[in-house]
């Protein structure tokens, strides 16, 4: 019995002993494992996945690999049974699998909308149109979600609504990066109601910025003609706020209409002092702004009798050139002469090529519908096609803004040139009503130069020569359309 028992003990302590060293050697198994190859099959496929934005596409399918992935490192670090680990990443490579399979239809099914949704983030539409971008998020998730449960039409339709969505967020945005400073003062000078002192030119610019609008509509990515209205709108606020500030101290300081004239014939009289030309004002601001385009076109007689002067310095070259013969003290000088002349000749030809160059841009900037652009002597004519007026008419229509900006423009090319806005008629009507109503149009189209170009307005003169000067016949209609015209005349600064 002893034996037996003695027996028995030995056998107990040789299976307790026998437990304790396999369930040492299975804790270090999983401590002992290198890391890399336990786990490296796992990492290698949810770095696939995130380069294929499982995140995104299949958010479930990758938020459940996570998780069995997260619980496979946590039992590796307290050194747990290695197969219950080998089961986590099993499981996390299962999701990962389906993850990316829902991703490869969303490669397809999403193409267009993730186009729509990334040009909205890169503007940052979150911040500046919050609600739209929200709403389009929102629809993409659930399209996601309708994807990932495996309902392809569904996502395929939430797609499309959300990237109409992604677009009208993307399009607010840049509409308030463009022109929310602008709809600010708009918007301020509307609230003024009656109180603005400057309605007209305030409607002005009230239009000018629905057309700006318009444009981004019509063409978000190239917006050059928007920023360009912009531009416009924001100088008839600009104008607005000086007429309204200065028609309310008028009002504040009891100044009468003859206060505001005296005013006027102060600032003519200043343009008069420049060009020495004592002004009358018996026949009112009108008959002294005649005194001035007489002045301004003696100055034009002026500059003309020196072209001639240079005309007969070229020929004076030729006959030079008959007597250099020998080498003299005499003939040195002369030679010394002609070298100057013919520098002058050379720098004359070389203004000439790069007017010429000016030229073909003008003609190349306008469509035959707009215009056409001809040569009088050194002056360039552009003959306005395309701006015409309501019968009897002298406003001009807003449409015809951006035609008189590319007017405007080729001012550009010609520094301290002059301008001449000649109107002209057909020959339906008398001659002393044509002659008024070409002045008037002409005075429109100055003052509209005026206000937005560089040019300074005793720079620009206008002058009506009624049905004068036709270009064609009056007695068909296309030659009466061509004779109801605008020519704008530049005459070149002379260096």
């Amino acid at each position: 019995m002893g034996v037996v028992r003695r027996s028995a003990i030995r056998w107990g302590t040789v299976i307790v002993m026998t437990v304790c060293v396999l369930g040492f050697w299975h804790h270090c198994f999983a401590g002992n494992e290198t890391r890399d190859s336990l786990f490296q099959n796992t990492e290698e496929l949810i770095k696939q996945a995130k380069e294929k934005r499982a995140d995104l596409f299949s958010p479930e399918a990758y938020e459940d690999a996570m998780e069995s992935y997260q619980d496979a490192v946590t039992d590796y670090e307290k050194g747990r049974n290695l197969k219950g680990i080998r089961k986590e990443l099993k499981n996390a490579e299962d999701y990962l699998a389906r993850a990316m399979e829902v991703c490869v239809t969303a490669e397809v099914t999403f193409a267009t909308v993730m186009k729509a949704r990334d040009d909205a983030s890169v503007i940052d539409s979150e911040k500046y149109s919050p609600k739209l971008a929200h709403h389009a998020e929102s629809t993409f998730q659930r399209s996601v979600s309708r994807l990932e449960g495996g309902d392809v039409d569904k996502a395929r339709e939430l797609a499309g609504e959300a990237e109409v969505l992604f677009r009208e967020a993307e399009l607010a945005t840049i509409k308030q990066s463009l022109l929310g400073k602008t709809r600010r003062k708009v918007a301020h000078y509307k609230d003024l109601g009656r109180h603005n002192n400057a309605p007209k030119t305030f409607l002005k610019a009230a239009r000018l910025l629905e057309f700006a609008e318009e444009s981004l509509d019509k063409n978000r990515y190239n917006n050059a003609e928007a920023v360009a209205l912009v531009k416009e709108a924001e100088y008839e606020l600009a104008h607005t706020e000086f007429t309204h500030i200065r028609v309310g101290k008028l009002d504040e300081a009891e100044y009468s209409f003859e206060d505001v004239i005296i005013d006027m014939e102060m600032q003519l009289g200043k343009i008069a002092e420049g060009l020495g030309v004592e002004l009358m004002f018996d026949r009112g601001v009108s008959g002294a702004t005649w005194q001035l385009l007489d002045a301004v076109q003696a100055l034009k007689a002026e500059g003309d009798a020196k072209d001639r002067e240079i005309a007969v310095l070229k020929s004076k070259i030729v006959g030079l050139d008959k007597t250099v013969a020998s080498l003299s003290k005499l003939e040195q000088d002369l030679m010394a002469r002609k070298h100057e002349a013919e520098e002058a000749l050379k720098r004359q030809k070389d203004a000439q090529r790069l007017n010429q160059m000016k030229i073909k841009r003008i003609r190349e900037a306008f469509t035959p519908e707009e215009g056409k652009v001809l040569m009088d002597g050194d002056n360039i004519i552009i003959r306005l096609y395309g701006l015409s007026f309501s019968s009897g008419k002298a406003v001009i229509d807003y449409k015809y803004f951006a035609l008189l900006a590319k007017v405007r423009d080729t001012f550009k090319e010609f520094p301290g040139c002059s301008v001449v806005i000649e109107g002209h008629t057909d020959s339906l009507g008398s001659d002393k009503v044509n002659k008024r109503l070409s002045k008037d149009r002409a005075d429109s189209v100055r003052h509209y130069l005026i206000a937005n170009s560089l040019v300074t307005d005793e720079k620009i003169s206008s002058v009506g020569y009624g049905e004068s000067k036709p270009v064609a016949s009056n007695e068909t209609r296309e030659g009466r359309a061509s004779n109801r015209r605008i020519d704008v005349v530049i005459l070149p600064g002379r260096g």
